[in-house]
């Protein structure tokens, strides 16, 4: 860990109104992509918050070629994360058949989350949060994976793609966002910080590139030679990358490649006078929201090579009001899951896939997987800082020193996030 650069509070915050702003348009996909969708009533059961005692048993499985295999003997750990403290609460061993069980009761916070995680070949593997007094059957089940570091692809479920209004100087911030998922039944993992497990091109000119709150560690999605590279491992199921940087208003006409094929494109502008055109695009309704009126522009299974056009004016308005962002992203933070929930519906079932000849298994350089729900992914974040560093055998002062400025970073964004929620509640 050490050497790795962090990103500062006041980063984190800005970002978060971003982010949350892109989820929340992407979220019009979901419900504006079929007129006749109907919105299912919300049955969630509120979480049980009672300090009696709680029960929690399950399998550590891995995919075989005939089904499920039991995973016996790898260590099984029990986690709290609150704003008040976070660490492990208990641990032991898979047992036979790969089962485990563990006895607790809530302290503390009310606000802690719960899980399990289970470590198999250096990476981290979680269970979905613990809300009932009693888990066990497949809500207890953790999936752990065997890892390569040889060719899997990524397939790009939804990439999608705002630009805001121009700044003073006439340049125009991006954000996108890319859904991936791994198809395979294997963590690909990269053997260094110098060959990512996904890359995809950023258009000419671009600068100020910032990752922004993702599915993986914001130190494992980086610019590399004007290009976008994940390094972070990356287990089977979905995950969603976010990221920002702005282009300069000589890039206009500015050209958006697609190195990737993708399930569902989509292309949000503030400017009312921004044309999109290429890569099989449309326009749809426009997304209000807040007062604001975003053009839209989709397309489905968008090819491999193909490109993407916009044609802006001379800059003339003024950029928008953090302010005014921050308030947005409150309004459609809560739909957050939704859409990710709906591009899950559409992936494919996973299939075998062995690890081809020469792809050998390295140690990762990161862990986690992590839920689509912004507290618990900073939990998980914890919990796989915890692991990761634990499982050094002589971690070095510097190593230390990260690992602790990197925990206490997460654990100030994860206290600030649940309090903000405790206060709207």
């Amino acid at each position: 860990m050490a050497g790795r650069l962090f990103m500062g509070r006041a980063g984190a915050v800005a970002w978060s109104g971003r982010l949350c702003l892109v989820l929340g348009l992407v979220l019009t996909r979901a419900l504006h992509a079929q007129d006749s969708a109907q919105v299912a009533p919300d049955t969630t059961v509120a979480p049980d918050t009672s300090s009696g005692p709680r029960v929690v048993s399950g399998r550590i499985v891995r995919p075989g070629t005939n089904g499920m295999l039991p995973v016996s003997g790898i260590w099984v750990t029990l986690h709290r994360v609150g704003s008040d403290t976070a660490g492990p609460v208990d641990s032991l061993r898979a047992g036979p058949g790969g089962r485990y069980e563990f006895h607790y009761r809530r302290t503390g916070s009310a606000d802690a989350v719960y899980f399990v995680s289970a470590s198999y070949e250096g990476i981290a593997y979680f269970s979905l949060p613990l809300q009932k007094v009693r888990v066990s059957g497949t809500d207890g089940e953790v999936t752990v994976f065997d890892t390569t570091s040889g060719p899997v692809p990524l397939h790009v479920r939804g990439r999608h793609i705002v630009i805001a209004a121009p700044s003073v100087d006439g340049s125009r911030e991006i954000v996108e966002v890319y859904e991936l998922t791994n198809d395979s039944s294997l963590t690909v993992i990269s053997p260094d910080d110098a060959h990512p497990i996904w890359t995809a091109r950023l258009p000419a000119g671009e600068r100020n590139f910032s990752a922004g709150q993702s599915d993986v560690s914001i130190q494992a999605i980086r610019e590399q030679q004007g290009a976008i590279g994940v390094t972070a491992p990356f287990a089977p199921g979905l995950k969603q990358i976010s990221f920002a940087y702005h282009v300069p208003a000589s890039a206009f006409p500015l050209h958006l490649p697609l190195d990737h094929a993708a399930t569902v494109l989509e292309v949000l502008t503030e400017e009312p006078t921004v044309k999109v055109t290429g890569a099989r695009l449309a326009q749809v309704a426009p997304v209000a929201i807040d007062g604001r009126t975003f053009q839209r522009f989709t397309a489905q299974d968008v090819p491999q090579g193909a490109a993407i056009q916009v044609d802006a004016p001379a800059a003339a308005e003024p950029p928008m009001n953090r302010r005014l962002l921050i308030g947005i992203s409150s309004v459609v933070g809560a739909f957050m899951l939704l859409a990710l929930v709906w591009v899950a519906v559409r992936s494919p079932r996973r299939r075998v896939v062995r690890a081809p000849a020469g792809g050998g298994r390295v140690p990762p350089v990161a862990s986690g997987h992590v839920t689509n729900a912004p507290a618990d992914a900073l939990a998980r974040e914890i919990a796989s800082l915890d692991a990761s560093f634990e499982s050094t055998a002589a971690p070095s002062d510097s190593a230390r020193a990260a690992y602790l400025a990197r925990r206490a970073e997460l654990k100030r964004e994860l206290t600030a996030l649940l309090d903000a929620r405790n206060a709207n509640t």
